[in-house]
């Protein structure tokens, strides 16, 4: 009984595409949910005026940067403070690539950015992962500062020869970039951001259906089983620093996405994009939302952003508005907005569910 049990093969997936449909026809439901939320989005262009819908494109980049960060900080448990330089990398190809060779396609904005920012999140990631959780919160932290610091300083730029460093000299590491075309037209300002929304709304659906794809999937579970106890999780056979490599791609993948999206979005593209205050303000907004719930980091980015909004009504006094705002946010949600409100909803039940026996026992009991 004992050799059966030590030679039997491990359940988790090692390769293989399984991973990703076992289980399709159990969420049913959310697909349902996710469909509504679509229609719903896809209508906002021809019902909200162009500044709320400036904002509504803001938070839906930041839901995708939240969403792809959660894949490490609540699905994996590992806390990364160097997010932003995969955030930046995805702004800042795409504005090069304009600079340097005319290329002026948002497809191509996009896919070049999505692609930078997987091979780096795939070469830093190999080294980061080599140690411990805390040293890799520090690892992820010190390569990212490496990399704010040769845009900052221009170091970077250098490598384009004269022309870079021009290009540095003139917005001192920041780049503007110009309204690309997309599908090969140009658009004017006035129907641009409409037509540009399409894009964030689809990005923002493909990245939500993905990564709840993952999230539920056995590869999904496996990285939570890392997350809730490392050792058992390698015992039983889950290749644990393969899968967290994986999910750190992963990661770094859709943190480019959301780069790309947003450096056209605001047009002007900083080396703070690529710094740990960024970093910083991310894993806020995923904590605000509540990291152990899938929506959790949508939710904390649609609040995050309309704190923001709400706080520019004090110009002068802004930042300290803000920081009052998420104490007061946090000392009401401990858990995250979701996660407080899954949690209430339970409990909720329970008592309902409790009354209702108590209220239905026969007078002989």
């Amino acid at each position: 009984m004992g050799s059966r049990l030590i030679n039997q093969k491990p359940r988790f997936p090692v390769v293989g595409t399984s991973w990703l449909f076992d289980g399709w026809t159990a969420s049913t439901p959310m697909l349902v949910l996710v469909g509504a939320g679509a229609v719903a989005l896809f209508v906002m262009p021809s019902v909200l005026a162009p500044y709320p819908l400036i904002v509504l494109c803001y938070a839906l980049v930041y839901a995708i940067a939240c969403l792809s960060l959660n894949i490490l900080l609540g699905t994996t448990g590992l806390l990364s403070l160097g997010h932003a330089a995969y955030f930046g990398a995805g702004a800042y190809t795409g504005a090069f690539l304009y600079r340097l060779a005319g290329m002026g396609s948002l497809e191509v904005h996009l896919l070049s950015g999505m692609v930078c920012a997987t091979a780096l999140a795939a070469v830093l990631g190999f080294f980061c992962l080599q140690v411990s959780r805390l040293h890799f919160a520090i690892l992820t932290l010190a390569f990212t500062q490496i990399i704010y610091s040769a845009f900052i300083g221009g170091s970077f730029f250098r490598l384009f020869g004269a022309k870079g460093w021009s290009l540095y000299m003139l917005g001192g590491g920041s780049m503007y970039i110009p309204r690309l075309t997309m599908l090969g037209g140009e658009y004017a300002p006035d129907v641009f951001i409409a037509a540009f929304y399409n894009y964030i709304a689809g990005a923002f659906l493909v990245t939500f259906l993905v990564l709840w794809r993952i999230d539920c999937s056995p590869f999904g579970k496996s990285l939570k089983a890392i997350r809730d106890n490392e050792l058992r999780a390698e015992n039983i056979g889950i290749p644990v620093r393969r899968y967290r490599w994986v999910a750190f791609v992963i990661s770094g993948l859709f943190m480019g996405l959301a780069g790309a999206l947003y450096g056209q979005l605001n047009r002007q593209i900083t080396p703070e994009q690529l710094g740990w205050m960024f970093s910083a303000i991310l894993i806020l907004a995923t904590v605000l939302g509540g990291v152990r719930q899938f929506v959790g980091p949508m939710v904390g980015a649609f609040a995050y952003v309309a704190l923001d909004e709400f706080a520019l009504h004090w110009v002068g006094t802004r930042n300290m508005v803000m920081g009052i705002l998420l104490i007061a946010v946090v000392c009401i949600f401990p858990m995250g907005i979701a996660g407080t409100t899954v949690a209430v909803a339970h409990h909720v039940k329970r008592l309902a569910k409790k009354r209702f026996q108590t209220g239905h026992k026969s007078p002989l009991q």
